[in-house]
């Protein structure tokens, strides 16, 4: 597993995830910022991480996410289901020639990606956040399969009934220790995207956040 940070393509916030010796970002690629793209590209070539992108929740714009994406050469694309079926038929025949892998997050249901995994063969991002949500708590037997079909992890440090929405995952410690010893016994190996809102995305935080995950790593939580 690689733990990963997430923010907007400023860089500013780059330079404090670097300082912070994280080495994986995945971006929020807003309408706006991809009307900017050229100054986007430059600024996340500035940087060696290895990079995964959300696409807009807020337009559509896949030549433009597709240049991008393969310019930065990152590893997965994240969408929504938010697209018309003609959509998602022009969104796979944008990226047919991409090295990127493209991913579905859950927003509602778990179940939401699979038609479009079935039709197109885009993998699974999992939101855990949204998953506890949706099952009102953590049901692990049943978690297990999903997590097993995922490509790709967005966490946080919310647990059900909690106030921790878009946090980090050391800001939560003992529920995110669980979690993440729950992908581990899934087998998964992949990015775990720590989704905390743009208040947490600050340089001590996000020491705080790589000091957390490798102290899982090395058994020490």
């Amino acid at each position: 597993m690689i733990i990963a940070a997430k923010c907007a393509p400023e860089e500013k916030i780059l330079k404090d995830i670097e300082r912070a010796d994280l080495s994986a970002v995945e971006l929020y690629a807003s309408g706006s910022y991809l009307c900017k793209l050229d100054d986007i590209k430059r600024i996340c070539k500035r940087f060696s991480f290895r990079y995964a992108v959300h696409a807009p929740n807020d337009g559509y714009q896949p030549e433009l996410l597709a240049e991008l994406v393969d310019d930065i050469k990152a590893e997965i694309v994240v969408f929504h289901d938010i697209y018309w079926d003609d959509e998602w038929g022009h969104i796979a025949e944008v990226f047919k020639t991409s090295k990127a892998t493209i991913c579905i997050e859950n927003t509602h249901s778990v179940h939401e990606p699979l038609k479009l995994m079935r039709r197109y063969g885009f993998k699974r991002c999992l939101d855990l956040e949204h998953l506890q949500m949706q099952c009102a708590g953590v049901y692990e037997e049943e978690f297990l399969p999903v997590i097993r079909q995922a490509s790709h992890i967005h966490m946080t440090g919310y647990f059900y009934g909690s106030d921790l929405w878009h946090t980090h995952i050391h800001q939560s410690p003992e529920h995110s220790i669980y979690f993440l010893n729950l992908l581990k016994k899934a087998g998964y190996s992949g990015f775990v995207v720590s989704e905390a809102k743009k208040n947490f995305q600050t340089l001590l935080e996000f020491k705080k956040l790589n000091i957390f995950f490798q102290e899982w790593q090395r058994g020490k939580l």
